[in-house]
């Protein structure tokens, strides 16, 4: 990048003039965002924070623009997260969509697919959760049992998952399912997404001795 200074100013000002002032805050635990459809914004603030970086792409700042990014280079971004770390704003948004979906979608997804989902992680608008583990198939994943069914125009899924992250506060699920029987173990298994407020998809969360139940 050659002008590194006029960049970092351009981010300072930016900052100054629309990060709120209690974003610049520690932030508790309750007012952390998460995104998705039933987001409750407990603070007011973090919902016009999230809006403005997100307009800026700078939830994901360097992922491409045609996907909603910030289109930032790896300098840029470094000196975004200078910048936001001398100010001490909170993250806009924390996502399973922006650390593990995202990526996975960059590499391998069609043009469409990142279409039609990166923007949405990107603004917050869609919640995510993991469908890996099952009981009985955590470290020895290749194990799964449950199965995707090929109906021609939709899959119909059967199976169950097990310490999956806040699948009850989710909107859409990536998950791993088996499609071909036949196959060894280790081949036959694809990476669905879909959503999972429809009927036939159910959540109970797993009590922990802290009585939290995140899984």
């Amino acid at each position: 990048m050659a002008d590194v200074s006029g960049f970092r100013d351009e981010i300072r000002g930016w900052l100054e003039s629309n990060c709120p002032p209690s974003m610049r805050t520690p932030m508790p635990e309750a007012e952390s965002v998460w995104g998705g459809r039933n987001e409750p914004f407990v603070n007011p603030e973090s919902r016009l924070w999230l809006e403005r970086m997100a307009e800026r792409g700078w939830t994901c700042p360097t992922w491409p623009k045609e996907y909603g990014g910030g289109g930032l280079s790896y300098e840029e971004n470094k000196l975004l997260q200078e910048e936001l770390r001398r100010i001490n704003a909170r993250p806009a948004l924390q996502s399973f969509g922006i650390w593990m979906l995202g990526p996975a979608l960059l590499e391998f997804g069609s043009h469409e697919q990142k279409l039609e989902h990166l923007p949405k992680i990107v603004r917050g608008e869609i919640r995510w959760c993991q469908g890996y583990s099952e009981p009985g198939s955590g470290s020895d994943l290749a194990s799964l049992k449950t199965r995707a069914e090929d109906k021609g125009d939709y899959y119909l899924v059967n199976g169950s998952k097990i310490w999956t992250s806040y699948a009850d506060q989710a909107d859409w699920i990536f998950c791993l399912v088996r499609t071909n029987m036949d196959a060894p173990k280790h081949e036959g298994i694809s990476f669905l997404l879909f959503d999972i407020a429809p009927a036939g998809v159910s959540t109970t969360p797993i009590g922990l001795i802290s009585g939290a139940s995140p899984f």
